[in-house]
């Protein structure tokens, strides 16, 4: 396949969804066989989550705002005015943001999406400091196991990742358990299980999200997600191997 260049604005617009339909199939496309456009990805958000975090930083040591004096005094016509503008465009920046997350739509985003883009954020340091001690895993995996249902005890070690921690997130006021992991090169990976309920899948889908390589199933009512850089080989290996040990949860 004859690879597009893209520029670093179409790769923004892609990563932030405002890329057209075609735009956002084209860079999709084309991920599955090019490396060097993931790696590109990768860095373009380790770029944003960092601009992100300087910004927060930034905003922690502004001074409070002084209390106003409590004498009652008579609001100026125009700053009336001034203050409905402000309002009305909080409300359509708000209404924006609903359209945006799917909210107000009555269409709620797949939790696989969800969940991408979350991994989207990490990079090597957000997991390479992570040692918890194997009696600290195993007491957090043996609470995972009973809050889901679903024994994640005995997960079999998969050659080429390293275990790191594991916790629980949610999606939608239901549990949902992250086991995260690192390559050896260093890469985030994810297996995030969800109770989803639905028909039993017919094999391990695979599909390109936020520009990771996403694997995910349903066995007996329980959506499994393995996902991870886009350039590993592996995962797909992996991802049999996690689908195998999880396919009965009475075992």
């Amino acid at each position: 396949m004859k690879m597009r260049s893209f520029t670093d604005e179409d790769l923004t617009a892609y990563l932030d969804g405002e890329a057209s339909a075609a735009l956002t199939h084209d860079i999709e496309k084309q991920l599955e066989d090019d490396p060097a456009l993931a790696a590109e990805l990768q860095a373009l958000r380790a770029a944003e989550a960092a601009f992100t975090a300087d910004q927060d930083a930034l905003l922690s040591l502004a001074p409070s705002m002084p209390a106003l004096p409590a004498t009652p005094r008579t609001t100026p016509a125009w700053i009336t005015a001034l203050g409905g503008m402000a309002a009305g465009l909080v409300i359509a920046a708000g209404f924006t943001w609903s359209l945006m997350s799917g909210q107000g739509s009555g269409q709620d985003p797949d939790w696989r999406a969800v969940v991408a883009n979350y991994q989207s954020l990490y990079v090597t340091e957000t997991l390479a400091g992570v040692a918890e001690p194997q009696s600290v895993s195993e007491a957090k995996l043996a609470e995972l196991s009973g809050v889901l249902g679903l024994d994640l005890t005995d997960l079999p070690k998969v050659d080429g990742l390293n275990y790191r921690r594991a916790q629980q997130l949610g999606y939608q006021g239901t549990p949902l358990a992250q086991l995260t992991f690192l390559t050896e090169d260093g890469g985030p990976v994810a297996l995030c299980i969800l109770q989803v309920g639905g028909p039993d899948s017919d094999g391990v889908e695979t599909q390109v999200l936020d520009g990771l390589a996403a694997y995910s199933w349903v066995d007996n009512g329980y959506g499994v997600l393995l996902i991870g850089p886009l350039d590993d080989a592996r995962l797909e290996g992996a991802a049999e191997t996690f689908r195998n040990a999880l396919k009965d949860p009475a075992a």
